[in-house]
């Protein structure tokens, strides 16, 4: 079946060259994996993990303009994005080889980077590897997670050693020590069945034998929070 453009007559191949030749000009996203972090900055320098495949001129004719896959340079103080709004905040550790997906900005974010606010472009660049963010989630086949929850919402580490599991009927906190932190004011006791009954049946008749008493703790300070100790 003829196309539209084959009906008509219409001379396709110039225009589509010229807009292939301009997107080859337009950066928009591509994945990269992390060389270094810089926790004080907060910025990245991440190495780009497609090569760029390019012609380069060759010393025989027969190989003229051969394609020929390179390696982008790895790019400097990319700013990272992560779950933050003021006065809250969700935090990863990065280290080297996280994998990320690299935004490129519309046009050059220097002025906005050192100052915030509204501020003028110092440069007319536009989609350029100099405005890149670090976007961190997006994981390649070799990386993905094992038991993926499909019923809760999870915090984990890749191992399961440690879970935090929120689904529609409870939390369910999984790891090998717990610990509970209060800021201000006074910590409500938390203790589980093996400590209560430690202290009912050893700490309490010892402070006895010395002539200490010491009310038993209440029952209603136990919690399986702690089970994991």
């Amino acid at each position: 079946m003829f196309s539209i453009q084959e009906r008509l007559g219409l001379q396709t191949e110039p225009i589509a060259g010229a807009a292939w030749q301009w997107a080859c000009m337009l950066r928009c996203a591509t994945p990269g994996f992390v060389k270094s972090f810089d926790p004080v900055k907060q910025t990245c320098v991440v190495q780009i993990a497609t090569q760029e495949l390019v012609l380069l001129p060759s010393n025989s004719s027969a190989y003229q303009n051969t394609p020929t896959s390179i390696t982008i340079e790895p790019i400097q103080d990319v700013p990272i994005i992560m779950m933050r709004v003021p006065g809250w905040s969700i935090t990863f550790p990065i280290v080297e080889g996280t994998e990320c997906l690299l935004i490129f900005a519309d046009n050059c974010i220097d002025g906005w980077w050192q100052n915030s606010g509204v501020n003028a472009q110092y440069d007319r660049r536009r989609h350029d590897l100099s405005d890149a963010f670090a976007l961190f989630g997006p994981w390649s086949q070799p990386n993905v997670l094992e038991n993926y929850s499909t019923s809760s919402t999870q915090i984990r580490s890749d191992d399961q050693t440690k879970v935090i599991d929120l689904s529609s009927s409870q939390i369910t906190i999984t790891a090998p020590v717990v610990s509970v932190k209060t800021v201000g004011g006074t910590p409500l006791p938390l203790v589980n069945n093996g400590l209560y009954t430690w202290i009912n049946s050893t700490l309490l008749p010892a402070l006895a034998f010395h002539g200490i008493t010491v009310a038993a703790p209440p029952t209603t300070s136990l919690t399986t929070i702690l089970e994991a100790q």
